[in-house]
């Protein structure tokens, strides 16, 4: 049962203000950068500086200080735009943030949080091994105990960002046991300045040459005890309360896809002539976008009734499961009907639903596929 969600004025003006920023900052950059196949660090950089990065985490620490339905709000609004700024934003305050701000110590938070709140540093979540995806609990880079040093050894796959990233929080093995009690969280400053860290590659993917997928090895890799996120052995409780935060925030990416998907469909369907008139106006069409357009806003209320109930201290872990699942799927629809109307235009690069299309299909593999997801929620149906 979905309890009354509230939104406020203060969330109105919120949006307000992340979409003229996206305008005026996000869209006129996207073709450059998607042709050109380069990462858009210093857009990335300058929206921690705006303080759009850390939206939910105090302002001593660089952050909003605001709520988790501002979080979704503010990531809708930068997949509206672009999904791939609207990722670094989610990594940021989901998977590496949450971790930091609820179980790191004090130091953690001063250094760590406020500088990837501020944009002065890019982070990435380097959890994926070649045989350790769906299951976080089979990973086996480890970090073992030598004074006052963890030492590093392992390879990590699909590390979002990791090729650019100053600062890495890496899920490890920090003892024998097999199972997720031995799994702990160590974060990594300035990882390319360390001997025995190294980067195999940047893999290709659907997503386009501009996003960063890496492969990462840590031969013997050193850094301090204090580096320990939270409890030894905690790691995969703190794993799955940032992604609690994650699939929030990766739901209102799929929000984000489907709006920009549609708002495209519906103009070009406006613009475009056919026998005579707008192809808005064939039966055919018309009831493409009313689906398209009825299938958003379910997505938007699903991902802002999760996070209105993480707002009220509750853990959310079947509602973000569904969110995730519902939002990231509705992406994938109406991205592939905005090609479908817009024709061959569609499968072009002059119009962007194509892009919007293979961001979408990112969604439904990332923070969880969505048949884990779908799993989630079964084994949480009656909580």
């Amino acid at each position: 049962m979905i309890e009354q969600l509230s939104l406020e004025e203060r969330h109105k003006r919120h949006r307000e203000r992340v979409r003229e920023y996206c305008e005026q900052h996000v869209e006129p950059v996207i073709e450059q950068h998607e042709r050109d196949g380069t990462f858009p660090e210093g857009l990335v950089r300058s929206i921690g500086e705006a303080g759009l990065t850390g939206v939910p985490y105090p302002t001593a620490h660089g952050g909003l200080g605001a709520d988790y339905r501002s979080f979704a709000i503010t990531v809708e609004e930068f997949a509206r735009s672009w999904k791939l700024v609207a990722g670094a934003i989610n990594i940021a305050c989901g998977l590496v943030g949450y971790p930091i701000a609820q179980f790191g110590n004090d130091e953690q938070r001063d250094e760590w949080l406020t500088s990837i709140c501020t944009g002065e540093w890019i982070p990435a979540f380097s959890l994926t091994e070649p045989e350790a995806g769906s299951d976080a609990a089979a990973i086996s880079t480890t970090a073992t105990r030598d004074g006052d040093e963890w030492v590093l050894n392992g390879e990590k796959i699909w590390t979002t960002h990791g090729s650019v990233a100053d600062f890495l929080t890496v899920v490890v093995r920090t003892d024998e046991t097999t199972d997720h009690r031995g799994i702990s969280l160590i974060g990594v400053p300035n990882p390319h300045e360390i001997d025995g860290f190294s980067v195999e590659r940047d893999i290709p993917c659907m997503e386009g040459a501009a996003a960063i997928e890496s492969e990462l090895r840590f031969d013997d890799v050193r850094v301090p005890v204090g580096h320990l996120i939270g409890e030894e052995g905690h790691g995969f409780r703190y794993i799955m309360e940032g992604l609690d935060i994650g699939r929030i925030g990766t739901a209102a990416q799929g929000v984000g896809i489907s709006q920009g998907a549609f708002e495209v469909s519906s103009t070009y369907a406006d613009e475009r002539e056919q026998f005579g008139q707008p192809i808005r106006d064939f039966q055919g069409i018309g009831f493409k976008l009313a689906d398209m357009a009825s299938a958003t806003e379910a997505a938007r209320l699903l991902t802002l009734a999760a996070a209105d109930q993480r707002d009220r201290g509750e853990r959310v872990t079947k509602r973000a499961a569904m969110a995730k699942t519902f939002a990231t799927d509705v992406a994938m629809e109406v991205s592939t009907e905005a090609v479908q109307v817009l024709g061959a235009r569609g499968y072009s690069h002059d119009y962007p639903v194509e892009r919007y299309m293979r961001e979408a299909k990112g969604t439904q593999i990332y923070d969880g596929t969505n048949e884990i997801n779908r799993l989630v929620i079964v084994n949480r149906m009656y909580d």
